[in-house]
């Protein structure tokens, strides 16, 4: 089970309490502007919240009044972001290899990332950088990398 409940003021104004148990369909609706993506990115570790806590099931991953951080890297989330944020410099394979567990060894994290490309039918573009992509194909990679 995912609990979650963020509260802050500013920068980014936030006062979110939600639940999602396992197996549970979740979704954040609201217009633009209205924080969906600054929660789903404290969730993952990615913008720091003032106040709360998230938890996944055992797992404390933030919780302000006992001072208890998890870093981003050691979060088990995947976010596919609106512009993919695929690093430009970097192959496809390079940069699902940065999402890949710490837990794997070097060649375990290669073949695993090798395969989730396969599995997105891209295994033959492994090779390239996000420029030489489709739109598509650079969603592919970023949804592998998640």
């Amino acid at each position: 089970m995912l609990d979650v409940r963020l509260l802050q003021s500013a920068p980014i104004p936030l006062d979110v309490e939600l639940t999602c148990a396992n197996g549970e369909l979740l979704a954040l609706v609201g217009p633009s502007g209205s924080g969906k993506t600054s929660v789903s990115r404290s969730i993952a570790g990615l913008l720091p919240v003032a106040t709360g806590r998230i938890r996944l099931g055992d797992e404390v991953w933030f919780d302000s009044e006992r001072s208890r951080v998890v870093p981003a890297e050691e979060r088990l989330i995947g976010m596919v972001f609106q512009n993919y944020a695929l690093f430009p410099h970097l192959t496809a394979l390079d940069n699902v290899l940065l999402a890949g567990s710490p837990k794997l060894g070097r060649r375990a994290r290669r073949e695993a990332a090798r395969q989730l490309l396969a599995q997105m039918r891209l295994d033959g573009l492994v090779d390239r950088k996000p420029a030489e992509l489709s739109g598509g194909q650079r969603q592919r990679v970023a949804l592998a990398r998640a």
